[in-house]
């Protein structure tokens, strides 16, 4: 039996060398997403609620993988218009694709997850949010992606996202909002006396958090081109730079706006705004960004950023308490970014003369994460509460979930110099919020609150 290989099978053996590697690169660098939005959230958080964040984002991670590999990712790439029918268990994945595609796909199913887990902070359950994870991705997230990218009937009606503006970023963000709602609002959070309090704790988490989710990004809207052969390289070198585009624009924007509001003020400058208008304009462009023109994914940031100031102003109005903004970021900056291939795509916007039919499949898939995120995690949401899963005791979100469940705070405090180091976390809040007349103090502004 001949061995031999014609030249275009050694061309397409290649070709397909290159794809699966590129998508399976792509998904273990999307998998350090997890790491940037422990730090992020753990940032945002305060500090005796620091270590309970990080695990419940190590926890998703984890629980993520096991539901991807039993359930998840058969559900989103196997047959079927409504939900997958194969590849359970990595059933069917010798000498395919699937291998390469289950990393990525699995990576990407962990990040969406963590977008709900910031409407869990400092006051649900550990225990009850496992139990959501597991229903996350287990079937509420994978049947949205068999809908968009597993033949599902989205897909084959046109619809498009490339890397989830509106199938991941929306419907993870309505779920977080159902959560924190649901939840209800920290004590004392909406009493001005209190409200140095629940200032950010780490800004430099926060920063590096959001440089490292920046360089992540890339690879989470360009690796989901899944190929690299052929016409696909220009495809992904696209994505990359309005990726990296639009981030950019979206910090100068928020840059600016909390600038001008506050050019009177001590705090002219403020990391998180910068921080959070990046992460605004990566998650608007993360839709479309395979099919736009540069000069678009500059539009698309300042829009995302402008997006996020607003929905920040909103949710802060009807008293929404979302410590890490997931709404404002992922809700608000997604919704519109489920828009923008109906606008700005070259081969089917409106600005491109194409009419609108694009964008009116794009809007019908917006209701559709609408009405599922939120029927589904209100569902999930209310069985924990009746269980009695969902929030911690009050006396644990006063004490502060790391001392009240896991074991001492995340920070050691034995580094800090000995006035605070020596009375814990008590010590650490009080030098927080005490008042500086000639500096600004450390954590004195509400970062979270800059956009009012």
């Amino acid at each position: 039996m001949s061995t031999d290989f014609s030249v275009e099978d050694k061309l397409g053996l290649l070709e397909n060398t290159i794809d699966y590697f590129w998508t399976q690169f792509a998904g273990i660098v999307v998998l350090l997403m997890q790491l940037g939005f422990a730090f992020l959230e753990g940032g945002c958080v305060r500090y005796k609620n620091m270590q309970s964040i990080m695990i419940k984002v190590y926890l998703n991670t984890c629980i993520a993988v096991i539901c991807w590999w039993l359930v998840g990712y058969g559900i989103c790439m196997g047959s079927g218009q409504f939900a997958g029918t194969d590849y359970y268990a990595g059933s069917n994945f010798a000498g395919t694709k699937h291998y390469s595609h289950w990393v990525l796909q699995t990576s990407v199913g962990a990040a969406a997850n963590s977008i709900v887990s910031g409407g869990a902070v400092e006051r649900m359950s550990i225990i009850g949010y496992c139990f959501l994870s597991i229903a996350f991705s287990s079937f509420i997230y994978p049947i949205c992606a068999h809908w968009t990218w597993g033949g599902g009937w989205l897909q084959e009606l046109g619809y498009i996202d490339l890397a989830g503006s509106g199938t991941i970023h929306f419907m993870s963000a309505l779920g977080a909002l159902v959560l924190t709602v649901m939840l209800g609002a920290r004590k004392n959070r909406w009493n001005e006396k209190y409200a140095n309090e629940f200032n950010p704790s780490n800004t430099t988490y926060i920063c590096l958090s959001t440089l490292s989710l920046y360089t992540c990004w890339i690879f989470f809207n360009a690796g989901s081109t899944t190929a690299l052969s052929g016409t696909m390289a220009y495809a992904a070198g696209r994505a990359t730079t309005n990726t990296i585009i639009a981030g950019a624009s979206g910090g100068l924007t928020l840059m600016v706006l909390h600038y001008y509001k506050n050019r009177n003020e001590k705090s002219k400058f403020s990391l998180v705004m910068i921080c959070n208008g990046n992460l605004a304009g990566l998650v608007a462009v993360t839709g479309s960004c395979d099919g736009i023109e540069l000069w678009a994914a500059f539009v698309i940031g300042i829009l995302g950023g402008l997006t996020y100031w607003g929905f920040g102003i909103l949710i802060h109005k009807f008293k929404v308490d979302d410590p890490v903004d997931a709404f404002p970021i992922h809700g608000g900056c997604g919704l519109i970014g489920a828009q923008f291939p109906g606008w700005f795509n070259t081969e089917k916007g409106i600005l491109y003369g194409h009419g609108a039919k694009q964008w009116g499949i794009q809007l019908l898939g917006t209701v559709v994460w609408l009405g599922w995120s939120i029927v589904l995690h209100a569902i999930v949401i209310f069985i924990l509460k009746i269980l009695g899963l969902l929030n911690v005791t009050p006396e644990e979100e006063e004490k502060g979930l790391d001392y009240a469940q896991c074991g001492g705070g995340g920070f050691d405090y034995q580094l800090l110099p000995p006035i605070l180091s020596t009375g814990g976390y008590e010590n650490v809040k009080s030098a927080i919020n005490q008042k500086q007349d000639n500096a600004p103090q450390y954590g004195q502004e509400n970062d979270q609150q800059q956009v009012l």
